[in-house]
C-alpha cells in the first residue's frame, strides 16, 4: 500500500545525508559539487512537497468516505452522513368478545356511532382477533441551513377492506397514517389535526374511540411559535362536511401551555360548511372549540379533561354527530358538545389501570336517527413486565341513543399485546 507519510520520512533522510557533505566540506570544496548538491536537494524538495500533496488528497478522501459510512447512535438509530435515519413501530395483537353479534365485519376492534347502529340484542356474543394495528413508520432529521429537516411516513394495516379476507391469507392493505415534513417552525403533509390534543387521548385500547375525543387525521399546512412555557399554532388544513364542496380549507388556531405542573391547551376551529349540487348553493361558517388538560396528580398517576363544544361534526368521537344538515336548499351547521376524564393510576412499575369516562350530546333540535348523546366508559388492567412490551385487558361499554328514542349499546372485553420496536 502506497504511504505518503512514510515516503516522505525516507526521502527527508536521504536529504539529512546529502547535507552531511556539506558540513565536512573544507574551504577548497569544488563550487560544481556544491551546485550539484543544491540541484540535489531542490529536487528532493519537490518529491517531498508532492508526495505531501498526495498525503492531503489522501486524507480528504478518507474523510469524505467517513461521512457516508453507516454508523449507529446511542439511541440506536442509523447515522448516514448528516442524516438520522429511524426505524420504529409495533406489533399488536388484539381479541375481542362483544355482546349483541357485534364483530362481523372485518375492522370489528374499532367501534364507531355508525357500527354501534349494527348491534341486535337478539344476537349471542362475537369473537374476533386481528393484528391490523400493527405499525410500522420511517423518520429523518439532517442539518439544515441552520435548523432541521424532518420527514415522518406511518402506516397501519387499515386499508380497504374489501381487499381482506379472513378464509385463507388474513391480506389486510396497508393504510397511510402520516406522512409529513417539517423546517424549523413549519410541517406540511398528514399527520392529526392542529384542532386535537394528544393528551386528550389516554392509554385505551380503544385508541380513538372515546365518544367526545377530537380524533382527526389529514394534510395541512402548519405553523408554530414556540414560547416560554409554551407554544402558539396556526393551520390550514383540508376541509370535509360530507359535501366535500368547500373551496375554503379548514382553518385552526392552538394555543399550548406547559410546566411543571401539567399542560393545558385550548384550540380553536373556524369551516365553511357548503352545498352546491347543481340544484342548491348555499354556505354557512361554523366554528368550534376545544379545551384539554392533563394533570399529576399522586406518585406516577395523572388525569386528563377534555371539553368540546361547536360545529364538531367529523373531528369529534369518529363523528357521532353530522357537520350540517340541508333544509329547504339551505345549509346549517349542527352544533353539539362533548366532554371526557380520563385517571391512570400506577399500581407499581409494571402494573397500572386507567379509568376513562366520555358523555356528549346534541345542542340543538334533532329528528329521526339523529344521535341526541353518545356515551362510552373504559377501564382497563395494563401490564409491562419487559421494556417495550405491554399486555392489556380493558372492559369497554359504548350507548348511543337518537332523537326518535332508538337505542343501542355494546359491551365488550378487549385483550392485547404490544411489542414495540
Amino acid at each position: 500500500m502506497f504511504r505518503p507519510a512514510r515516503r516522505i520520512t525516507e526521502l527527508t533522510a536521504i536529504g539529512v545525508s546529502l547535507m552531511l557533505p556539506l558540513g565536512v566540506a573544507n574551504a577548497q570544496t569544488n563550487p560544481a559539487d556544491i551546485e550539484a548538491l543544491q540541484a540535489q536537494l531542490q529536487a528532493l524538495q519537490a518529491q517531498i512537497n508532492e508526495l505531501k500533496s498526495q498525503q492531503k488528497a489522501t486524507q480528504e478522501e478518507i474523510a469524505t468516505a467517513s461521512d457516508n459510512v453507516v454508523t449507529r447512535t446511542p439511541k440506536g438509530d442509523l447515522k448516514i452522513g448528516e442524516t438520522t435515519l429511524s426505524i420504529g413501530g409495533y406489533i399488536k395483537a388484539q381479541a375481542t368478545l362483544a355482546n349483541n353479534g357485534y364483530g362481523d365485519n372485518k375492522a370489528s376492534e374499532i367501534v364507531t356511532p355508525s357500527s354501534l347502529r349494527s348491534v341486535d340484542e337478539d344476537l349471542g356474543s362475537r369473537n374476533s382477533f386481528s393484528a391490523r394495528q400493527s405499525r410500522l413508520n420511517v423518520g429523518t432529521n439532517t442539518p439544515l441551513a441552520g435548523d432541521t429537516l424532518k420527514t415522518f411516513v406511518e402506516i397501519d394495516f387499515y386499508g380497504a377492506d374489501e381487499e381482506a379476507n379472513e378464509f385463507v391469507s388474513n391480506s389486510y392493505a396497508p393504510r397511510l397514517r402520516h406522512a409529513y415534513g417539517s423546517w424549523g417552525s413549519w410541517l406540511a403533509g398528514q399527520t392529526w389535526s392542529t384542532f386535537m390534543d394528544l393528551n386528550g387521548l389516554g392509554e385505551v385500547d380503544a385508541f380513538g374511540q372515546h365518544a367526545s375525543v377530537i380524533f382527526v387525521r389529514q394534510a395541512q399546512l402548519r405553523y408554530t411559535q414556540p414560547f416560554a412555557g409554551g407554544s402558539l399554532q396556526f393551520a390550514l388544513e383540508n376541509p370535509e362536511d360530507g359535501g366535500d364542496d368547500q373551496s375554503i380549507p379548514d382553518i385552526v388556531g392552538r394555543v399550548n401551555f406547559d410546566g411543571d405542573w401539567g399542560h393545558a391547551s385550548v384550540a380553536a376551529l373556524a369551516r365553511q360548511l357548503r352545498v352546491d349540487n347543481g340544484e342548491d348553493d348555499d354556505s354557512e361558517w361554523g366554528d368550534a372549540y376545544s379545551v384539554t388538560g392533563r394533570f399529576p396528580t399522586i406518585g406516577q398517576d395523572d388525569i386528563r379533561l377534555q371539553v368540546n363544544y361547536g360545529n364538531l361534526g367529523r373531528y369529534m368521537g369518529l363523528r357521532p354527530y353530522p357537520d350540517a344538515q340541508i333544509e329547504n336548499g339551505e345549509i346549517g351547521g349542527v352544533d353539539a358538545w362533548g366532554a371526557s376524564a380520563i385517571y391512570r393510576h400506577y399500581w407499581n412499575d409494571e402494573w397500572r389501570s386507567s379509568l376513562a369516562y366520555s358523555r356528549t350530546g346534541l345542542d340543538e333540535t334533532g329528528s329521526g336517527n339523529m344521535t341526541d348523546s353518545y356515551d362510552t366508559t373504559f377501564v382497563n388492567l395494563m401490564w409491562s413486565p419487559m421494556v417495550n412490551t405491554t399486555y392489556g385487558i380493558e372492559y369497554q361499554r359504548f350507548d348511543l341513543e337518537e332523537v326518535d328514542g332508538d337505542t343501542f349499546d355494546l359491551d365488550r372485553v378487549h385483550f392485547s399485546a404490544q411489542y414495540n420496536f
